[in-house]
Parts: C-alpha cells; sequence; structure tokens
C-alpha cells in the first residue's frame, strides 16, 4: 500500500513545516482537519504555484533592497566616532535611573539621517550602571547588524 500525500503551498508561516510561499507534500487528514481549516495553506494547482513563484520573485527583489538599504545605514552609523548622553552620577560614580532603549533610539534619529525605520526592539543594550563606554548592537536585519558606541557622561 502506497503512501498518499498531496501538494499544498503554505499562505502563512507553520512552525515545523516551513514558511509562506513553500511548497510541501502533506498527508490528507492533516490538511483537511488542520491547514485548510486554519486557512494555512491551499491545495497546489498550478495557477497557484505559477502565482507563489511571482510572488516569491518580487518579495526577493525587495529583501535585496532592503538589506542593501541596511547596510548603507550600518555604515552611517558605524562612520560616527560616537554618541554621548549626559547622565547625573552619585558620589561612587554610579548614575541615576537608566539610559532606556527610546533614549538612545531618539539620539541615534535625532544625529544620524537613516533612511530606514528603527525600533526600540532593534537595540541590544548591555547592562549600563557606570559612566563609561558602551557598546551597543542594532539589528538592522537579519545579516546586518550596527555597531555603535555610546559615552555615558556626568551632567
Amino acid at each position: 500500500m502506497r503512501k498518499k500525500t498531496i501538494k499544498v503551498i503554505l499562505t502563512k508561516d507553520v512552525q515545523k513545516l516551513g514558511k509562506q510561499g513553500t511548497l510541501i507534500k502533506v498527508k490528507p487528514g492533516y490538511i483537511r482537519n488542520y491547514l485548510v481549516p486554519l486557512k494555512l495553506a491551499e491545495i497546489a494547482t498550478t495557477s497557484l504555484i505559477n502565482q507563489f513563484a511571482l510572488k516569491q520573485k518580487e518579495s526577493e527583489i525587495k529583501q535585496i533592497q532592503f538589506t542593501k538599504k541596511c547596510i548603507t545605514n550600518k555604515e552611517l552609523l558605524e562612520n560616527l566616532e560616537k554618541f554621548t548622553i549626559r547622565k547625573k552620577i552619585s558620589e561612587n560614580g554610579v548614575f541615576f535611573g537608566k539610559v532606556t532603549k527610546k533614549q538612545i533610539l531618539d539620539l541615534i534619529i535625532e544625529k544620524v539621517d537613516l533612511t530606514i525605520d528603527l525600533n526600540k526592539n532593534q537595540l541590544e543594550l548591555p547592562e549600563m550602571k557606570q559612566l563609561g563606554n558602551y557598546i551597543i548592537e542594532i539589528n538592522l536585519t537579519t545579516n546586518v547588524i550596527a555597531k555603535i558606541n555610546i559615552e555615558i557622561l556626568p551632567e
């Protein structure tokens, strides 16, 4: 007895199966009971395969252009020497409050004219409790990470 599988195209990302637009083979019961009712996949026809192929080419082109923009923004960010933040300090050199992602994001937007939008979830901050220099990583996209220097000085 032969095991029957049906080709489907995923309309959304499904964990352990694949990303949107992927052509996969699955068993009919899985399609009937899970993928189709939740609108996670459609049964692959030749016209659907052609449509998704065109969409994938367009999205790949957009992704390449976005990556190029991210690389130019990375160069802009890394060409600046350092960003400075001034904080009130106590007698032992520890500053009051904390440096937030929003403060750093506002500082970056103020000093650098970026062609993409940044949000605070893209910033990775080290623990900053004392005055000094810190390196902050900005995840512009999956493979492009910019590193900037932040210097915290007393007011």
